[in-house]
């Protein structure tokens, strides 16, 4: 036949890619949601996205806020970690996580409090049950911390 390359020609590994790519967008249509389909649901979708990353921004500015505030009129305390917990949520590929504390501040008695904060991935170890950490308490709410 004219036309058709034999069996063992590259072409027909590039129809091959072809398809492939042609299967992979079939299955991205499928789980795009009605809402986020054809132009207006481009646009719903970035909106979206801005809102998230905005409401993402804002967190962060708040925690930061925190910290400065904290580490100005933070009582200084120990804790000892009782229980840490990954939530899923990842900052420059560090998970930000739950660590459970028996907080002592001042020689007082000891508390339990829940702090999340993101961890570098190479510090973990130093975050593990029965490792003592520095914390800095809100003097206003003994439950408001941070790791110092």
């Amino acid at each position: 036949m004219v036309g058709v390359p034999p069996p063992n020609h590259p072409e027909i590994t590039f129809m091959g890619f072809f398809k492939d790519l042609k299967n992979v967008k079939k299955q991205a249509d499928a789980m795009t949601p009605a809402e986020y389909k054809g132009l207006g649901g481009s646009m719903r979708m970035a909106r979206d996205g801005m809102a998230q990353m905005s409401q993402t921004l804002d967190g962060m500015a708040g925690y930061q806020q925190k910290v400065m505030h904290l580490t100005q009129v933070g009582v200084p305390g120990t804790a000892t970690i009782t229980a840490i917990r990954q939530t899923g949520t990842f900052v420059n590929e560090n998970p930000e996580c739950d660590l459970d504390l028996q907080v002592t501040v001042g020689g007082g008695a000891p508390y339990a409090a829940t702090v999340r904060q993101t961890l570098a991935m190479v510090a973990i170890p130093h975050f593990q049950p029965g490792k003592e950490v520095p914390v800095k308490v809100d003097p206003q709410d003994p439950q408001s911390m941070i790791i110092a």
